[in-house]
Protein backbone atom coordinates (compact mmCIF):
# COMPACT_ATOMS: atom_id res chain seq x y z
CA UNK A 1 0.00 0.00 0.00
CA UNK A 2 1.14 2.88 -0.86
CA UNK A 3 1.15 6.56 0.80
CA UNK A 4 0.44 9.04 -2.19
CA UNK A 5 0.79 12.71 -1.79
CA UNK A 6 -2.12 14.90 -0.16
CA UNK A 7 -4.15 16.23 -2.68
CA UNK A 8 -5.18 20.04 -3.40
CA UNK A 9 -8.66 18.96 -2.05
CA UNK A 10 -7.37 17.52 0.94
CA UNK A 11 -5.87 21.21 1.96
CA UNK A 12 -7.67 22.43 4.88
CA UNK A 13 -8.95 25.99 4.84
CA UNK A 14 -8.68 27.25 8.15
CA UNK A 15 -10.34 30.51 10.26
CA UNK A 16 -10.39 31.41 14.30
CA UNK A 17 -7.67 30.83 16.36
CA UNK A 18 -4.52 28.35 16.06
CA UNK A 19 -3.98 25.87 19.28
CA UNK A 20 -0.59 25.89 21.04
CA UNK A 21 0.57 22.42 21.78
CA UNK A 22 2.76 21.53 24.85
CA UNK A 23 5.78 21.57 22.60
CA UNK A 24 5.18 25.26 21.30
CA UNK A 25 3.87 23.94 17.70
CA UNK A 26 0.81 25.83 16.33
CA UNK A 27 -1.54 23.32 14.75
CA UNK A 28 -5.14 24.19 13.51
CA UNK A 29 -7.58 21.06 12.83
CA UNK A 30 -4.75 18.49 13.34
CA UNK A 31 -2.35 20.33 11.10
CA UNK A 32 0.75 22.23 11.56
CA UNK A 33 0.50 25.76 11.28
CA UNK A 34 3.05 28.62 11.22
CA UNK A 35 3.24 31.10 14.12
CA UNK A 36 0.42 33.84 13.48
CA UNK A 37 -1.09 32.26 10.24
CA UNK A 38 -4.89 32.31 10.91
CA UNK A 39 -6.90 29.28 11.33
CA UNK A 40 -9.90 29.20 9.22
CA UNK A 41 -13.07 27.10 9.87
CA UNK A 42 -12.59 23.90 7.96
CA UNK A 43 -15.96 21.82 6.67
CA UNK A 44 -15.88 18.49 8.94
CA UNK A 45 -15.12 16.20 6.06
CA UNK A 46 -12.01 19.04 5.74
CA UNK A 47 -11.22 18.82 9.09
CA UNK A 48 -11.23 14.89 8.76
CA UNK A 49 -9.04 15.43 5.93
CA UNK A 50 -6.70 17.19 7.85
CA UNK A 51 -5.29 14.14 9.71
CA UNK A 52 -6.28 11.44 7.22
CA UNK A 53 -3.32 9.64 4.97
CA UNK A 54 -4.16 9.44 1.21
CA UNK A 55 -3.22 5.76 0.43
CA UNK A 56 -2.99 4.10 -2.93
CA UNK A 57 -3.61 -0.16 -3.32
CA UNK A 58 -3.56 -2.18 -5.99
CA UNK A 59 -6.59 -5.32 -6.69
CA UNK A 60 -6.33 -7.88 -4.00
CA UNK A 61 -3.78 -5.60 -1.26
CA UNK A 62 -5.17 -5.42 1.90
CA UNK A 63 -6.32 -2.77 4.05
CA UNK A 64 -6.63 -5.01 7.20
CA UNK A 65 -6.90 -8.13 8.60
CA UNK A 66 -9.77 -10.06 10.77
CA UNK A 67 -8.93 -9.12 14.46
CA UNK A 68 -6.26 -6.58 13.30
CA UNK A 69 -6.15 -3.60 15.51
CA UNK A 70 -9.43 -1.25 14.41
CA UNK A 71 -6.74 1.74 15.37
CA UNK A 72 -7.64 3.27 11.67
CA UNK A 73 -10.66 4.42 9.79
CA UNK A 74 -11.16 4.54 5.94
CA UNK A 75 -13.01 6.69 3.57
CA UNK A 76 -13.14 5.38 -0.20
CA UNK A 77 -11.74 8.19 -2.43
CA UNK A 78 -12.00 6.04 -6.20
CA UNK A 79 -12.18 2.97 -6.89
CA UNK A 80 -13.49 -0.12 -5.30
CA UNK A 81 -13.19 -2.14 -2.52
CA UNK A 82 -14.60 -4.96 0.04
CA UNK A 83 -15.17 -6.41 3.47
CA UNK A 84 -15.45 -10.04 3.42
CA UNK A 85 -14.94 -13.03 5.95
CA UNK A 86 -13.12 -16.54 5.18
CA UNK A 87 -16.02 -19.20 5.96
CA UNK A 88 -15.07 -22.58 7.63
CA UNK A 89 -15.42 -24.40 4.20
CA UNK A 90 -12.66 -22.05 2.36
CA UNK A 91 -15.51 -19.71 1.26
CA UNK A 92 -15.41 -16.02 1.01
CA UNK A 93 -18.17 -14.40 1.97
CA UNK A 94 -18.26 -10.59 1.19
CA UNK A 95 -20.38 -8.26 3.76
CA UNK A 96 -19.62 -5.22 2.14
CA UNK A 97 -18.99 -3.65 -1.53
CA UNK A 98 -17.35 -0.10 -0.81
CA UNK A 99 -17.75 2.95 -3.35
CA UNK A 100 -16.48 6.39 -3.47
CA UNK A 101 -17.64 8.05 -0.49
CA UNK A 102 -18.15 5.26 1.90
CA UNK A 103 -16.38 5.08 4.78
CA UNK A 104 -15.46 1.48 6.77
CA UNK A 105 -13.11 -0.11 9.46
CA UNK A 106 -15.97 0.82 12.93
CA UNK A 107 -14.34 -2.18 14.71
CA UNK A 108 -16.22 -4.04 17.33
CA UNK A 109 -14.23 -3.99 20.52
CA UNK A 110 -11.30 -2.33 19.00
CA UNK A 111 -11.49 -5.39 16.01
CA UNK A 112 -11.83 -5.77 13.08
CA UNK A 113 -14.17 -8.83 12.61
CA UNK A 114 -13.73 -8.57 8.64
CA UNK A 115 -11.00 -8.78 6.70
CA UNK A 116 -10.52 -6.00 3.93
CA UNK A 117 -8.99 -5.34 0.82
CA UNK A 118 -8.86 -3.65 -2.56
CA UNK A 119 -11.15 -4.78 -5.80
CA UNK A 120 -9.57 -3.17 -8.63
CA UNK A 121 -5.99 -1.46 -9.28
CA UNK A 122 -5.88 1.93 -8.54
CA UNK A 123 -8.19 2.08 -5.52
CA UNK A 124 -7.57 5.45 -3.30
CA UNK A 125 -8.37 5.08 0.21
CA UNK A 126 -7.81 7.98 3.02
CA UNK A 127 -6.81 6.02 6.59
CA UNK A 128 -7.69 8.27 9.56
CA UNK A 129 -5.62 7.88 12.73
CA UNK A 130 -8.83 6.80 15.08
CA UNK A 131 -7.36 8.34 18.43
CA UNK A 132 -7.08 11.44 16.40
CA UNK A 133 -10.09 11.36 14.62
CA UNK A 134 -11.99 11.34 18.44
CA UNK A 135 -10.50 14.41 19.68
CA UNK A 136 -11.18 16.46 16.69
CA UNK A 137 -14.91 14.85 17.69
CA UNK A 138 -14.45 16.01 21.02
CA UNK A 139 -13.82 19.52 20.34
CA UNK A 140 -15.74 20.37 17.26
CA UNK A 141 -19.54 18.92 17.26
CA UNK A 142 -19.75 19.05 13.60
CA UNK A 143 -17.31 16.61 13.10
CA UNK A 144 -18.96 14.33 15.65
CA UNK A 145 -21.97 14.51 13.67
CA UNK A 146 -20.35 13.46 10.54
CA UNK A 147 -18.72 10.93 12.35
CA UNK A 148 -22.06 9.59 13.43
CA UNK A 149 -23.66 10.14 9.73
CA UNK A 150 -21.19 7.82 8.43
CA UNK A 151 -21.38 5.09 11.22
CA UNK A 152 -25.62 5.11 10.33
CA UNK A 153 -24.71 5.07 6.62
CA UNK A 154 -22.85 2.21 7.42
CA UNK A 155 -25.39 0.56 9.16
CA UNK A 156 -27.72 1.54 6.46
CA UNK A 157 -25.92 -0.79 4.20
CA UNK A 158 -25.81 -3.60 6.22
CA UNK A 159 -29.76 -3.68 6.15
CA UNK A 160 -29.89 -3.15 2.48
CA UNK A 161 -27.57 -6.36 2.52
CA UNK A 162 -30.18 -8.44 4.97
CA UNK A 163 -33.30 -7.69 3.13
CA UNK A 164 -31.41 -8.69 -0.33
CA UNK A 165 -30.22 -11.92 1.29
CA UNK A 166 -33.69 -12.21 3.02
CA UNK A 167 -34.79 -13.00 -0.76
CA UNK A 168 -35.78 -16.59 -0.95
CA UNK A 169 -34.98 -17.28 -4.62
CA UNK A 170 -31.64 -16.52 -6.59
CA UNK A 171 -33.32 -13.94 -9.26
CA UNK A 172 -34.56 -12.21 -6.37
CA UNK A 173 -31.41 -11.80 -4.98
CA UNK A 174 -29.64 -10.54 -8.12
CA UNK A 175 -32.30 -8.46 -9.11
CA UNK A 176 -32.25 -6.86 -5.51
CA UNK A 177 -28.36 -6.33 -5.59
CA UNK A 178 -28.85 -4.96 -9.35
CA UNK A 179 -31.19 -2.16 -7.57
CA UNK A 180 -28.55 -1.74 -4.84
CA UNK A 181 -25.88 -0.76 -7.01
CA UNK A 182 -27.97 1.49 -9.22
CA UNK A 183 -29.26 3.28 -6.19
CA UNK A 184 -25.83 3.65 -4.96
CA UNK A 185 -23.83 4.52 -7.93
CA UNK A 186 -26.78 6.75 -9.77
CA UNK A 187 -24.83 9.78 -8.92
CA UNK A 188 -21.51 8.96 -10.87
CA UNK A 189 -23.51 7.33 -13.87
CA UNK A 190 -25.90 7.65 -16.47
CA UNK A 191 -28.30 5.08 -17.36
CA UNK A 192 -25.85 2.64 -18.06
CA UNK A 193 -24.32 1.11 -14.67
CA UNK A 194 -20.98 -0.34 -15.13
CA UNK A 195 -20.12 -2.45 -12.31
CA UNK A 196 -16.86 -2.46 -10.67
CA UNK A 197 -16.96 -6.18 -9.60
CA UNK A 198 -16.42 -9.25 -10.85
CA UNK A 199 -19.08 -12.14 -11.35
CA UNK A 200 -17.10 -13.76 -9.12
CA UNK A 201 -17.23 -11.40 -6.14
CA UNK A 202 -21.10 -10.78 -6.82
CA UNK A 203 -21.83 -14.38 -6.10
CA UNK A 204 -19.41 -13.95 -3.14
CA UNK A 205 -22.04 -10.78 -1.78
CA UNK A 206 -24.92 -13.05 -2.71
CA UNK A 207 -24.02 -16.62 -1.33
CA UNK A 208 -24.34 -18.22 -5.11
CA UNK A 209 -22.58 -19.42 -7.42
CA UNK A 210 -20.97 -17.85 -10.40
CA UNK A 211 -23.13 -20.10 -12.45
CA UNK A 212 -26.40 -19.37 -10.49
CA UNK A 213 -25.44 -15.37 -10.63
CA UNK A 214 -24.70 -15.52 -14.75
CA UNK A 215 -27.66 -17.81 -15.11
CA UNK A 216 -30.36 -15.34 -13.11
CA UNK A 217 -28.64 -12.04 -15.49
CA UNK A 218 -30.21 -14.01 -18.50
CA UNK A 219 -33.25 -14.62 -17.37
CA UNK A 220 -33.73 -11.03 -16.01
CA UNK A 221 -32.43 -9.87 -19.62
CA UNK A 222 -35.15 -12.39 -21.07
CA UNK A 223 -37.77 -10.50 -18.99
CA UNK A 224 -36.84 -7.49 -20.65
CA UNK A 225 -35.94 -6.49 -16.80
CA UNK A 226 -32.31 -5.51 -17.59
CA UNK A 227 -30.50 -4.62 -20.71
CA UNK A 228 -27.01 -6.06 -20.87
CA UNK A 229 -24.66 -4.16 -23.14
CA UNK A 230 -21.66 -5.85 -21.86
CA UNK A 231 -20.52 -9.00 -19.34
CA UNK A 232 -20.41 -5.85 -16.39
CA UNK A 233 -22.33 -2.77 -17.90
CA UNK A 234 -26.79 -3.10 -18.24
CA UNK A 235 -29.43 -0.60 -17.64
CA UNK A 236 -32.36 -1.46 -15.97
CA UNK A 237 -35.62 -1.48 -17.91
CA UNK A 238 -38.19 -2.80 -15.59
CA UNK A 239 -37.29 -2.36 -11.90
CA UNK A 240 -40.61 -3.94 -10.70
CA UNK A 241 -39.63 -7.07 -12.18
CA UNK A 242 -35.95 -6.93 -10.49
CA UNK A 243 -38.10 -6.65 -7.56
CA UNK A 244 -39.66 -9.68 -8.15
CA UNK A 245 -37.09 -11.46 -9.38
Amino acid sequence: MDIVPRQPGFAVPQGGRARTMPNGEQRCGGRAVPDGQPCLRASPLEALDSVGAVLSCRRGQEVYRRNDAADHWYRVVSGLAKEQALLPDGRHQIVDFLLPGDCFGFGVRNQHRFAAEAVVNGTVLVSYPRREIEMLAERDPSVAMLICQLAIATMSRSQARTLTLGRTRAPQKVGAFLLEMAERMSERQADTITLPMSRYDIADYLGLSVETVSRCLTKLKCRYAIRLTSTRCFRILAPEVLDLG
